[in-house]
Formats: C-alpha cells, structure tokens, sequence
C-alpha cells in the first residue's frame, strides 16, 4: 500500500510528458505574442520576388517592389500557337507590376490566420518560407494591339460586306470571314501574378475563324432599295431652274452604314454635288453674262446681271435626304449669283494672251462689209467658259434688218444670190481660223460650196440661218475670249485664253483644186502630247458665174 502524500516516480514521468507540450505551447504562445505585439512590419518567413521581407516596413516592401517593376518591364513573353511563336516583353504588352495590390498582398500575409493557429503558423514560418506572388496588370487595349502588329499579315480580320455597282446595279459584296490568333482569349490567359518576375511567360494562344458582324442579307435589302430609288431620272427643282440629274450616275456614291437601329443606307453628298455641278447651267454656262473688254493690251471682266441659279449649298444633303425617302422629284433652295460674283469667276479662268489670231480681206465699201462689221460687233468680248460651246447662230441668231443687218450677196445651194446678213461668212471664216491655230474644238462648220480666193484654200467656214451654223468648244481649262476688230478692208479675230494646245496644218489635197478637198491639223498640248483632226471641204469643179 503507498504511503499517502507520495507520488510514484512512473505518474511523474507521465505527467511530465504531457506537460511538456502544453508548456511548448505556452512558450510558443508566449513568443508570438511579444513578436507581433503592436507591430506593424512584414510577418516572418514572408518571401516576395525570390527575396525574404520578413520584418521590413511597407515603404522597403514599397522600394523592393519598385526595383522589381523596372526589371520587370524586360521579362520575356511568348504566345504559342502550335509551331507559331510570338515573342516580346512585358512592358511591350502593357503587363506591369501591379506595386499597391503587390505591397498589400505581402503585408496582410499571417495577419489573418485563426486565432488558436497563429502562434503555430508564426513558428512554421521561423523553419519555411510564406512566398507571395508579384501581383500584375494589363493594359489590354496596348497589349491587343501589339499582338495584332506581331501577327502582322497572319492576322486577316473579317471584311465586313459592303455596297459596289455591278453591270450598272448596286449589288453587295459579300463579307469575308477573318482568321489569326482570338486575341481576346490570349489577353484572358496571361497570368495576374507570378511567383518568380524573371522567368519567360509563356501563353498558349488560339486560332480562330473572324466572322462579319454584318450578313449579306441585310445588305442585300439595302441594294434593292439603292435600285428602287434610282431607277428612272431625279429632278431637282430650284426656283424657275430645273436640273435632271441620272439614277444610275448616282449609284456609285450608296453605301452602308452602322446607325442607331444598325446598317442603313445612305448616299455620299460630295457625289451628288459634282453630278449638281455638272448638270447645273450655272455651273456650265455664263449665268451671270459677264463679258470682257480689252484695255491697255489687257482683258478685264465686265459685270452682267444677277441671276438665280441651282443650288443652295445645302442641296446636296437635301437631296440625299429626298432620294433615300423615295423621293424622285425634289425641290431645294435656289440661290442668287450676283454680278460681283460673276466677275470674280471670270477674273479666275486666265484669260490673259492670244492663243489664236487670224485676219482675213475683202474689198471695201461694200454691202457686205456693214454685215461683218456689225456681226464682229455683236460678239466682240464673249466669254466661252471651259468645256462650253460657242455657237455663231444660237449666239446671234437670225440676221435680221431690226439687229442692224442689210441684204448683201450670198451663196444658196450652190448659188450666187442675195439676203439679209450676206457677207458673215467672211466674219465665220476668220472666226475658224483663229480656232484652228488655237488648237480649239471645232465641231461643227460647213466649208463654202464655192472655193474664194479671198479665203484660204479648204480652211473656210460659212453660215446660213438656222441650218448651217459654226461652233467652237473650248476644250481647254481656261476662259476663251472673242475679240474681233476690222478695218475696212480687213476683219481680225483674237482669242484671249492661256496657252494649252497649237493646232498647225500639216496636210492637204490641194491638186484638183475642186472635189472633196481634206485638210489636217495637228495639235500639239502643252503637256507634249498631240493629235491630229481632218477638216473636209467639196467645192464645186463648175461654178457658177455671178
């Protein structure tokens, strides 16, 4: 029996050994309580870009972590698509150190943990590492972008379809799917932290077939309606002035566009203004009549009228908006040239020398010599805009004794005869000439049935109102003036332009002397270039007698 009060030496064994942890607890208890006591640095065993910052305050966290972001900025990147191989760096791809997320990741670490296992977990950190990742960002419009210029031409995004005129027809052209890497996926699949910052990221990429955000069929709708709208004439009413303009010219200008309710149709102005212009007769004529008259070996505009004309200048969009509303007559404001305007525009087409001259001479005294004097008069300082046509009859019209003409010998139907205005076949003669050699289009005259001397041989023209009529075109970017001046025995013609093409006869068949005789020019442009032109006159082999 043990005596009382005696404890056997084997209880003392066992209630040491298990004493012995518990009092390893409290110590360790103990320990932590003092180490982390009121402080506020890194946790012990905390390891961050391969370094230990157990201990250290958050501005040399903040400092470490700064020196790593520069580094950083060179780690190599590379996106894999199977034997495919992008490669770059971080800082190229707008991947960067994400230095505030970074530095509260490190200091947070063993600060949470529970309460019973946060003295143990402070003791496992004095034996083994707590690694914290480097925290990154990306900015994903940069790196998209630099992927797409890596890929370069492997990358082909969709063509969306799109409106073109076919065979006259606006027809769809049928979108076009795209493919190269999904981008997207790739931007996805690049890491938000990483353990080590030196090490190559690598990112496994994906290919991928681009569709169209658009379907033919919706732009099939949008041609068929283009075709509605333009398949006859569209007239534009401005005031009095009326201009056509042509559907199919107007076809070219459709497109598509992404609105608020998606593709829509629409129809490009600047199209519109240019088929204006050229349809507009104030845009191809004289509207306001300036004319020109010669002072101190100079030509100077001379103001003619106000003249309403086509168009306001928002007409274009006017007439988009009308046409696209099914619209095939449309009215928009006129507007108002004034004189002054008139005569700024004349003062721009350089009419500065002659160009063209030419003299023709005929006996004095005669009737016939008060009808080209009279006739240079009326067409003295006449402007032929470029592009545009003069002609003798439509300028001056039925010589008439009421516009100061007087019966004067003609040739009618190959006979000698007399009427009102005879003799301007002189002024229409000389008027060829200086056409000729100006290099200007002449496209329509009529040579004498008569060869006469006075006139040169083959190069002559004659008029007869209304059916025989002579027109020069002036074919060249600039202003042609008329200036004719006489004597009275000698009729000149002047045209006032800037140099741009010389016409020269280099042929004739001048044998017969009658016949069909062909007379050629040559013109040479500034530019060097040249062409040539026949001019045929028939004159009668047994003329008759006056």
């Amino acid at each position: 029996m043990r005596e009382p009060g005696v404890v056997s030496p084997w209880r003392t064994t066992v209630l040491a050994a298990l004493a012995a942890p518990l009092t390893l607890a409290g110590a360790t208890t103990a320990a932590w309580a003092i180490d982390t006591r009121g402080d506020h640095s890194v946790r012990r065993g905390v390891v961050v870009a391969g370094t230990d910052v157990g201990g250290k305050s958050e501005t040399a966290v903040r400092s470490k972590l700064e020196r790593v972001a520069t580094s950083f900025a060179t780690t190599a990147v590379v996106i894999a698509e199977g034997n495919h191989r992008i490669s770059t760096t971080a800082g190229k791809i707008g991947l960067t150190v994400d230095i505030p997320g970074t530095a509260a990741a490190v200091l947070s670490t063993g600060r949470h943990d529970p309460g019973p296992l946060a003295p143990l977990r402070w003791a496992k950190a004095l034996v083994s590492d707590r690694p914290v990742g480097v925290r990154l960002q990306l900015d994903r419009t940069v790196a998209a972008a630099t992927i797409v210029r890596l890929e370069g031409p492997r990358i082909k995004p969709a063509i969306e379809p799109k409106l073109a005129v076919k065979d006259g027809q606006v027809a769809t052209v049928p979108g076009v799917n795209g493919d190269g890497l999904n981008v997207d996926a790739v931007l996805d699949a690049i890491p938000t932290s990483v353990a080590d910052p030196t090490s190559t990221i690598r990112i496994d990429g994906a290919s991928h077939t681009a569709r169209p955000t658009i379907g033919d069929s919706t732009i099939d709708a949008l041609a068929a309606r283009a075709n509605e709208v333009t398949k006859g004439k569209v007239q534009v009413q401005a005031g009095s002035t009326r201009v056509t303009l042509s559907g199919t010219e107007l076809r070219p200008g459709f497109a598509a566009v992404i609105g608020p309710g998606g593709p829509e149709l629409t129809l490009d102005p600047s199209l519109v203004s240019r088929l204006l212009d050229a349809a507009s007769p104030a845009a191809t004529a004289n509207p306001t009549g300036v004319t020109f008259t010669q002072a101190n070996g100079q030509m100077t505009p001379v103001a003619g009228h106000d003249a309403v004309a086509c168009c306001a200048p928002d007409a274009a969009q006017r007439i988009v908006a009308g046409l696209l509303a099914g619209q095939t007559t449309i009215t928009v404001p006129a507007t108002t040239l004034t004189t002054a305007q008139g005569v700024q525009w004349a003062s721009t087409l350089g009419v500065r020398q002659i160009v063209g001259q030419f003299t023709t001479h005929h006996p004095a005294g005669q009737p016939r010599v008060k009808n080209i004097h009279r006739l240079a008069d009326i067409v003295r300082g006449t402007l032929i805009p470029p592009g545009q046509t003069f002609s003798v009859n439509g300028f001056v019209g039925q010589r008439t004794v009421a516009k100061g003409f007087v019966v004067a010998p003609v040739i009618d139907e190959g006979q000698f005869s007399t009427d009102v205005g005879g003799g301007v076949s002189q002024f229409a003669t000389t008027l060829f000439n200086a056409a000729f050699f100006a290099g200007l289009d002449i496209p329509d005259h009529k040579a004498h049935s008569i060869y006469i001397s006075r006139y040169p041989f083959g190069r002559e023209a004659t008029l007869a109102y209304p059916s025989v009529d002579l027109k020069i075109r002036n074919n060249t970017p600039y202003g042609v003036v008329i200036w004719p001046t006489y004597t009275e025995s000698s009729l000149t013609v002047q045209l006032w332009s800037s140099p741009f093409a010389l016409g020269v006869q280099t042929a004739q068949n001048k044998s017969s002397g009658c016949g069909r005789i062909t007379t050629t020019r040559t013109r040479t442009f500034v530019d060097g270039h040249s062409d040539q032109q026949t001019y045929v006159a028939n004159y009668n082999c047994n003329p008759p007698k006056e």
